[in-house]
């Protein structure tokens, strides 16, 4: 008797340990993210941006999202008679510096480079200056020495 009386009483504690009630994650997922203030929600979700460069027959085309400080997007060149080039980006931005490689298509042969461009208000202005090959990819030699070319600003357009 002694034996399924101490039997009992374990099975009981056990179980009573196995009812308790476990904290209600979602709920509590809910709430924190109720605590969340608009601009934080917002500062998170990636911002499409797109800036364009025409002039004669020229342009430059920049499509960027932006989530914090890291800028993922599209970038082409078209000048005329001269080889086009179109790919992506990625890269940062710190302050008004956007720091990315370029990996692009140009003559059917796939490269990457270094693109640095200056944000001033609604633009972004190229960055140009003179570059090495650094291990397959063209960096430039001197961030310190770009000549930022407003004559090729690029303004802020509606995105299609």
């Amino acid at each position: 008797m002694k034996n399924s009386v101490k039997f009992c009483l374990t099975a009981l504690t056990l179980l009573s340990f196995s009812c308790k009630e476990k904290p209600k994650e979602k709920e509590e997922n809910i709430i924190e993210l109720g605590k969340l203030n608009k601009e934080t929600i917002l500062d998170q979700v990636p911002t499409a941006e797109c800036y364009l460069f025409v002039q004669g027959k020229d342009s430059i085309k920049l499509s960027i999202e932006k989530s914090e400080d890291v800028v993922t997007g599209s970038l082409a060149y078209k000048f005329y008679e001269k080889d086009k080039s179109f790919g992506t980006i990625n890269g940062k931005l710190n302050g008004d510096i956007l720091k990315a490689d370029y990996t692009f298509q140009a003559e059917g042969t796939t490269s990457t480079r270094e693109v640095i461009f200056m944000k001033d208000g609604d633009k972004f202005i190229p960055g140009y200056g003179e570059t090495i090959d650094k291990d397959g990819k063209f960096v430039f030699k001197d961030n310190t020495k770009l000549d930022f070319n407003t004559t090729q600003a690029l303004v802020k357009v509606d995105c299609e």
